[in-house]
């Protein structure tokens, strides 16, 4: 197998970074990992992720370039098990904007 540089960038939060420190490589690998096994979409609006008993939250989207953006900051234990795809966040903006709209008279 040979490795290739993939255009793939991680944005940590600082109060991951500053909790992880040097794991925070493989914590990004898992939470890249979690979101091709959901083989839903490259797009999460929200995902997480447990390692070493801490729940880490991460959003993934491609950029108008290309690139993978995987942004990771510290979970919530309560959301664990919950993907929230960014297809399904636009759609419900959608809908709250439309609900918000005022109704036209004909």
């Amino acid at each position: 197998m040979q490795r290739s540089p993939f255009p793939i960038f991680v944005f940590p939060a600082p109060a991951l970074r500053a909790m992880q420190g040097p794991d925070l490589e493989r914590v990004a690998a898992l939470a890249l990992r979690a979101t091709l096994l959901s083989r839903r979409s490259l797009e999460i609006a929200h995902q997480q992720i447990v390692w070493r008993g801490r729940h880490f939250a991460f959003s993934a989207r491609i950029s108008a370039k290309g690139e993978l953006i995987v942004e990771i900051d510290v979970g919530d234990p309560r959301l664990a098990g919950r993907i929230v795809l960014e297809e399904e966040m636009q759609r419900a903006a959608r809908g709250a904007r439309d609900k918000a709209r005022p109704a036209r008279r004909a």
